[in-house]
């Protein structure tokens, strides 16, 4: 096939979103709106996952105890000796005398009495992938490997609930994500039905005088991607909006939940995946829709 035909068959699916004005707006809105329910859902279900995977990292520290009395030299080498494990990001040492002057400052009464310090030296160790806490703080409380460690303290628990609600919204979007397609495909296939059927009698007479099968598909397709493309351009505008509002709402509430928390998305990004799902939603919907009417022989 030739340019010309390439260029006479896009034009003549053009003109029939022209020539059927109210069927195309009426297709063109359908599309829309389930796009729109499609990409906020896919947006909403990774912000979501972005958050609930970010808190684990501000949980990634473990507090590290060595025994009363233990000389500053013996502090440094079990320090070393932290540093060297596997997974350690940082170690920040905490002595004995800035932790009992934050104690103080923090108690008013302790101000007005001259006990002598009771407190240990002590680390404060970063993780470098939570994931790996657990076998961290059991590796630091084996008693064998440091014995002048005294106590560990380590937010595994809040860790491991705030990873298995990362897996949960990661399933549980990518389920509702993926039933939402199957919906969206529902939908412009039957809306891409609706119009092939219109149009059955043309169709007919066009294959009695032997057009083939490829010379009625294509303008048909050319329709549905217009369809996609347009309905996730327009789902893209409707989501901008209402994001835009929602940010305004949420940069007033005050929350650690929210601080310090970006979502790894542009606009592009987001709207380049959006029209990508439109032109898949298009052919595959105008593949099956066509199909019934238009057999290869």
């Amino acid at each position: 096939m030739n340019f010309a035909s390439l260029s006479f068959l896009v034009y003549e699916g053009f003109r029939n979103i022209r020539r059927n004005g109210l069927m195309s707006l009426a297709a063109l809105g359908t599309i829309t709106v389930a796009l729109t329910i499609l990409g906020a859902t896919l947006l909403s279900a990774y912000c979501i996952h972005e958050i609930a995977a970010g808190q684990p990292q501000r949980l990634n520290e473990i507090d590290v105890f060595l025994k009363v009395g233990l000389s500053r030299d013996r502090a440094l080498a079990v320090e070393e000796q932290i540093r060297a494990l596997p997974n350690v990001r940082a170690v920040a040492l905490v002595s004995r005398e800035e932790a009992w002057a934050q104690t103080r400052a923090g108690q008013p009464v302790l101000r007005e009495l001259t006990l002598d310090n009771p407190l240990p030296d002590s680390f404060r160790v970063e993780c470098g992938d939570v994931r790996g806490m657990d076998a961290l703080t059991r590796t630091l409380q084996d008693t064998l490997q440091f014995p002048d460690v005294n106590w560990v303290n380590a937010s595994n628990t809040e860790v491991r609930s705030l990873l298995a609600l990362a897996r949960v919204i990661r399933v549980l979007g990518g389920t509702i994500s993926i039933a939402l397609f199957g919906a969206t495909l529902f939908i412009v296939y039957n809306t891409v039905r609706l119009t092939v059927f219109a149009r059955r009698r043309e169709i007919r007479i066009m294959q009695l005088v032997g057009a083939t099968p490829f010379f009625i598909r294509f303008p048909l397709l050319v329709e549905a991607l217009f369809y996609g493309v347009a309905g996730a351009v327009l789902a893209c505008g409707l989501i901008w909006l209402g994001t835009r509002e929602i940010s305004r709402f949420v940069r007033q509430i005050h929350s650690p939940l929210m601080a310090d928390v970006s979502v790894h998305l542009s606009p592009v990004e987001f709207a380049s995946g959006l029209v990508a799902i439109g032109i898949l939603i298009g052919i595959i919907g105008s593949s099956l829709a066509i199909r019934r009417f238009v057999r290869q022989k």
